[in-house]
């Protein structure tokens, strides 16, 4: 298995992306397209989840209410039993007093008649509150069961009204991530392209070394004297330093028609741009083993993957592959390297210090 370093850079940039959204539950292409297919499942498994916690709200609140009403039921009859032995024991104090105060003195007489009275105000209280002290002792029950009641009535007669309403604000997040995804579309093609491109390496053998998203600035400009250009930095979807030399792979994640377009930029002047001065730097900085011919050279070829479809033309410099060719075509050059000089050229290149 070819060795990857990196992550592919329109994979970096399309998480960027959806991190500035605060969409964080995708971590690869297949996340994506796995939600992007399940989409519709995944709203209604929204609400059918409210609409279970619901079936199953109304089923507690029903309970609820008629445990409610048992315990109202218990407490009224436990406080009516109280109130009637209150006032069935202050009648017989009363009595046994009345009795007491017709044969005592006068001073005893005048203190019984105080204590008569004062039973007989607890007496006249608690007969004319009798309801209302036993309303007070179920009070708080009565309001459970007239809130759960009226609540329940609103969710029995109001079901859609409320799942909808309880689901929206996760259906409004799933919406929020399908709406990002349908507008980083062409971000997201790349970091397809990218990762099939870098799937399709890694069945290469340990000989191989793929460098994703590779970067390169230089302190001096890179002079190319037949296009006046001077190159301050170069960026690759991938470089694959081989036994065979450097491979510089771009991407294109393209149909048919976006190939016949004449809005979008051809890679191939770029890739060509990037070839040249990559070579300049390999050729000038890396030092192979040495040949009692001379200097050698690192080979640098350029290729264009297509993963779909690719023109019918040749391009000079350039060669352009469907995904499914770019194997066989790359196993096709003889090694001209040795190991230790493939992992000498991949570290330096690593190093990026030119």
């Amino acid at each position: 298995m070819a060795r990857i370093i990196g992550q592919v850079e329109s994979l970096k940039s399309l998480k960027a992306e959806l991190y500035k959204r605060n969409i964080t539950r995708f971590s690869s292409v297949g996340d994506i397209n796995r939600f992007c297919k399940e989409f519709t499942k995944e709203k209604l498994i929204v609400l059918e989840s409210q609409e279970n916690l619901l079936i199953e709200e109304i089923k507690q609140k029903s309970e609820s209410i008629s445990v409610n009403g048992n315990r109202l039921e218990l407490v009224r009859s436990n406080e009516i039993g109280r109130l009637d032995a209150s006032i069935e024991n202050y009648k017989k104090s009363k009595e046994n007093l009345e009795k007491k105060r017709s044969r005592a003195f006068f001073l005893v007489k005048v203190i019984l008649f105080f204590k008569i009275r004062k039973l007989n105000r607890k007496i006249l209280y608690l007969t004319d509150n009798y309801e209302q002290i036993i309303n007070s002792s179920v009070s708080d029950i009565e309001n459970e069961i007239y809130h759960d009641s009226n609540s329940l009535t609103y969710l029995s007669e109001n079901k859609q009204k409320v799942i909808y309403e309880r689901s929206k604000p996760e259906i409004n997040k799933l919406e929020h991530a399908k709406k990002a995804i349908d507008e980083l579309r062409p971000l997201i093609a790349g970091a397809v392209g990218e990762s099939l491109v870098e799937k399709e390496i890694a069945k290469l053998s340990d000989d191989y070394t793929l460098i994703n998203d590779y970067n390169l600035k230089f302190q001096s400009p890179v002079y190319n004297r037949k296009t006046n250009d001077r190159i301050y930095s170069i960026q690759l979807d991938h470089l694959l330093v081989s036994q065979a030399g450097i491979f510089i792979l771009e991407t294109k994640n393209w149909s048919k028609k976006s190939i016949n377009s004449f809005d979008l930029r051809s890679p191939v002047d770029q890739i060509i741009r990037t070839n040249y001065a990559l070579y300049v730097v390999a050729n000038n900085k890396i030092r192979l083993d040495k040949h009692h011919w001379g200097t050698k050279q690192i080979p640098i070829r350029s290729i264009i993957v297509m993963i779909h479809a690719k023109p019918k033309e040749e391009f000079k410099y350039v060669k352009v592959k469907l995904l499914k060719e770019l194997n066989s075509y790359i196993e096709y050059f003889d090694p001209i390297l040795s190991k230790s000089e493939v992992e000498s050229v991949a570290n330096s290149l690593l190093r990026k210090g030119y």
